[in-house]
């Protein structure tokens, strides 16, 4: 790449609320070896001192900018950013989070010399920042490598390398042909990363963990566990099914298949009694026998699956036995 002519990568940054952490996260961008970069702060109403340290890091800082999408929430914050992005490339990072030094260097440089609508890189779970330098290793990949029909705890450390659109560097004008991010309040990344994955065969991945995920178990999405918001991660499970069957494997599309029959089981039994359940209860039948042929026809989900699924599905009480029972057990 010649150094006259490098490109703009811009960095969107979503906030609410994370006045403990996003002076670290700013930091982290701010510490790209490559320095070609604007960063779009976009606060969503936040009501503790983030926005304002936001300004401040903007007035000492002419590449950041800070804008305001009120109460809006993240969807809606990152597709503000995006409209006010003048980059050839878009990076994502959430404001709990940070990144590695070289993350955008080795990024880009995969994206160029490949010619990429997207560039991959994998993440590892952290609670403090440790600075590592890296060698540039890229290499072409499949999304499938990162998920499995049967290994829970190898989703779990692999996933977001997939559905985090925070893994990745991607061409802005590629983005904008796949669309937006829909206003889902959990499970928004899912959907917008299967268009990503599918839409394209320019894809590659650098293998190496740049993204630092911020395992922060005060947050909404553990404090709120099951609430009506769990209803769209079940949602948003069965659009990237439907995604993912035009993609080359059929792992993906299996795997969320599979994750979405699940996640009706857990909904359903966590809402017994309370007002969603009047207001789901309906809806959760109807996604259940949508897909409920294709759950049985998946060659991909085991035998034991699709009979648990349908078992608990059709005769709760025993299903409620069998998430009592597991509890008592951890």
């Amino acid at each position: 790449m010649s150094e006259n002519n490098l490109p703009l990568i811009s960095v969107i940054i979503p906030s609410y609320n994370e006045e403990k952490r996003i002076a670290r996260c700013l930091d982290s961008v701010l510490a790209q070896t490559y320095n070609n970069i604007e960063i779009i702060c976009v606060d969503d109403n936040s009501e503790d001192s983030t926005f304002k340290i936001i300004c401040d890091y903007a007035e000492k800082n002419p590449n950041i900018k800070a804008l305001k999408n009120p109460s809006k929430g993240v969807s809606s914050a990152r597709n503000y950013g995006m409209e006010n992005a003048r980059g050839k490339y878009l990076g994502f990072v959430d404001s709990d989070d940070f990144i590695q030094p070289q993350m955008y260097e080795f990024l880009l440089r995969a994206a160029e010399e490949n010619g990429l609508d997207m560039a991959v890189c994998r993440y590892e779970k952290t609670e403090s920042f440790i600075k590592k330098d890296f060698d540039y290793n890229c290499r072409e990949c499949l999304c499938d490598e990162f998920i499995s029909m049967t290994d829970d705890s190898f989703v779990l450390e692999n996933e977001l390398t997939v559905s985090s659109v925070c893994t990745k560097l991607i061409s802005k004008e590629y983005f904008f042909s796949c669309g937006r991010f829909d206003s889902y309040r959990i499970g928004e990344d899912t959907v917008v990363n299967s268009k990503l994955w599918t839409e394209s065969r320019r894809i590659r991945l650098v293998d190496l963990p740049l993204y630092c995920y911020f395992t922060n178990t005060d947050s909404v999405s553990y404090t709120d566990a099951w609430s009506e918001k769990w209803y769209d991660l079940i949602v948003t499970r069965f659009i990237s099914y439907d995604n993912f069957k035009n993609y080359v494997s059929d792992i993906p599309s299996s795997f969320y298949l599979e994750r979405g029959m699940k996640l009706i089981l857990s909904y359903r039994l966590s809402i017994k009694g309370t007002e969603n359940e009047v207001r789901f209860k309906g809806k959760i039948k109807s996604l259940f026998k949508k897909y409920y042929k294709s759950f049985l026809k998946n060659k991909n989900i085991s035998a034991l699956n699709k009979l648990a699924v349908t078992l608990f599905f059709y005769f709760p009480f025993i299903y409620r036995l069998y998430r009592k029972k597991l509890d008592n057990t951890i």
